[in-house]
């Protein structure tokens, strides 16, 4: 059975893929077609192995109350697998020498160094062990959108706990921390413009922030198995870490807002679809892009894909986490990414991801547009990761 949602609308699949992975298409239908109240209402897969897209698919609808079909273009939020974008060019200034991963952040952003942060370091953003999960002092909402906001009220914050020492999953600060030390050392852009004019647009890759009219017209609406789940969590553990992580949420935000829409927050608001992350994490597979031009040297690509940390994520205080510098990597349940422990990316909230395998340079991103409520990929990103898995290990 399909998701009631679409009301005995029959999802429709297009795009191609190559015969020895017959069985993605497979899952990929049945995501669409046969998991009841479970299933997809749209969404788009993308593999590539050495450079050669093998599975590129997309189905569904991007909006079925406006019977609007899934089209090979629609854009879609991915959540937290927008971590990816300060991540990486947060690494790229590193690897031309304006930024050094173990200097204090407060070396380049001086207000930062304020209420006991002078020693966090560059690293210790990248690998989530900056204890800044959550900020001090109130926020109203919806300011947890808001650039200026975001980087005051950081500024002010003290240390969650000792930073450097264990997991806290940044969970909606990463991309304000690394969006505004990129800005001091990358002649004062923000995030969406510093990603645009120098990977976007160069490389041709379909990931955005701060939408305007032409993206907002093709971005899939966004529907939950659980809409009330964050509000009730948050009302429910007021004072736990991840709830105090989510200061400055709007509680009415849907993800369809057009302040969602517009917004820079490095963490969790850009759009794209699986392919355009599928070709970004294949570039980030080999550091190359797709004509061979240098992205970033082997140094950062054995940085990426090397452990880090590992541990319980105190963000949580439930799951287990393994951090690069920079990426989530191959960590089950909360976080299975391909088939070798170099396996690095990003799972976003409601089970989009994107992740490579820089061993087999294998790349593999999923998109969709109905958020099922818990940790992992969910019902159905998990069976195409698994199956990945397996067809990579053959």
């Amino acid at each position: 059975m399909t998701n009631p949602i679409l009301e005995g609308k029959t999802p429709q699949i297009k795009g191609f893929y190559d015969g020895k992975f017959k069985s993605l298409f497979n899952i990929f239908e049945d995501n669409l077609l046969r998991r009841g109240a479970n299933s997809d209402i749209g969404a788009s897969i993308y593999l590539s192995i050495n450079g050669e897209a093998l599975v590129d698919l997309y189905g569904g609808y991007q909006n079925p109350i406006l019977d609007e079909e899934w089209k090979e273009d629609t854009l879609c939020c991915c959540w937290s697998v927008s971590k990816t974008i300060p991540a990486l060019l947060t690494l790229i200034l590193i690897d031309k020498g304006l930024l050094d991963i173990e200097k204090p952040v407060a070396y380049y952003w001086p207000e930062f160094g304020k209420n006991n942060k002078e020693n966090i370091l560059i690293k210790h953003i990248l690998n989530h062990t900056a204890a800044l999960s959550y900020l001090d002092g109130e926020l109203l909402p919806g300011e947890i959108l808001n650039w200026e906001k975001m980087v005051k009220a950081i500024e002010n914050t003290s240390p969650n706990w000792a930073p450097g020492e264990k997991i806290g999953y940044l969970n909606m600060t990463f991309g304000f921390l690394l969006g505004e030390l990129c800005r001091r050392v990358n002649g004062g852009r923000k995030l969406s413009q510093h990603f645009k004019e120098d990977i976007s647009d160069p490389f041709n890759i379909d990931w955005h922030f701060s939408l305007d009219d032409e993206k907002i017209s093709r971005v899939a609406k966004v529907f939950q198995s659980d809409p009330n789940l964050f509000n009730d969590m948050i009302l429910k553990e007021p004072n736990s870490i991840f709830s105090k992580s989510m200061k400055g949420r709007n509680p009415d935000e849907d993800y369809n807002s057009m302040e969602w829409h517009k917004a820079e927050n490095g963490s969790g608001t850009s759009h794209t679809n699986a392919r355009a992350m599928g070709r970004l994490y294949n570039m980030l597979s080999s550091g190359k892009t797709d004509d061979g031009t240098i992205l970033f040297s082997d140094q950062i690509l054995e940085m990426i894909s090397t452990k880090s940390i590992k541990g319980i994520d105190n963000l949580t205080n439930s799951y287990e986490m393994c951090f690069s510098i920079g990426f989530e990597m191959n960590c089950t349940p909360a976080t299975p990414m391909g088939p070798s422990n170099r396996s690095f990316g990003y799972l976003g909230a409601g089970g989009s991801f994107a992740f490579s395998d820089p061993e087999i340079k294998m790349s593999f991103a999923y998109s969709h547009n109905f958020m099922h409520m818990g940790v992992g990929p969910g019902p159905c990103g998990l069976p195409l990761v698994e199956e990945v898995i397996s067809l990579c290990k053959k």
